[in-house]
């Protein structure tokens, strides 16, 4: 998971839910952790996670060769190009909510393992993790607070 995707759940007040779904295991990287935008209450929340074994923290040994070549090719920022290094050096898929990271991500990744938090609202759903209201007044607090999502999305996109 990157930082915007992370941010986003958070704001919406179901990172913590959206950790539990059954079929998903979620990962961040040691480098995006110590390096990224996330605000203190933010950090304190992923660092209580990964205690509590919701998210593992990965180890990251990819090389920096990798992230320039990346960084380079898409003129991505630091962040999103570890992220795609990491998912494509260590076989995961990527939640981004960069819509540019998202479609560079397509190419190096291939299109089955690049979502965003979207996705996992929707997921949430149909594993009955969270209702349908729940997912709506989520996306809700995301937009509110400055998510840069499609707006004016609606049951019909979250609940099947």
């Amino acid at each position: 998971m990157d930082t915007s995707s992370i941010i986003n759940l958070i704001n919406g007040s179901v990172f913590d839910r959206i950790l539990t779904m059954n079929g998903y295991r979620f990962f961040i990287g040691d480098q995006l952790f110590n390096k990224e935008v996330l605000n203190e209450v933010q950090k304190i929340i992923v660092e209580a996670l990964i205690v509590k074994k919701k998210i593992i923290l990965l180890q990251s040994d990819v090389t920096a060769s990798l992230i320039a070549e990346l960084k380079a090719k898409y003129k991505l920022g630091l962040g999103e190009t570890e992220c795609m290094a990491l998912c494509k050096s260590c076989d995961k898929a990527i939640c981004t909510d960069d819509f540019k990271a998202r479609k560079f991500s397509v190419i190096e990744l291939g299109e089955p393992r690049v979502f965003g938090s979207l996705l996992l609202l929707k997921e949430s759903v149909n594993t009955s993790t969270l209702s349908c209201l729940e997912v709506l007044a989520s996306y809700s607090l995301m937009i509110e607070k400055g998510a840069f999502l499609p707006k004016n999305l609606t049951a019909d996109y979250f609940c099947y």
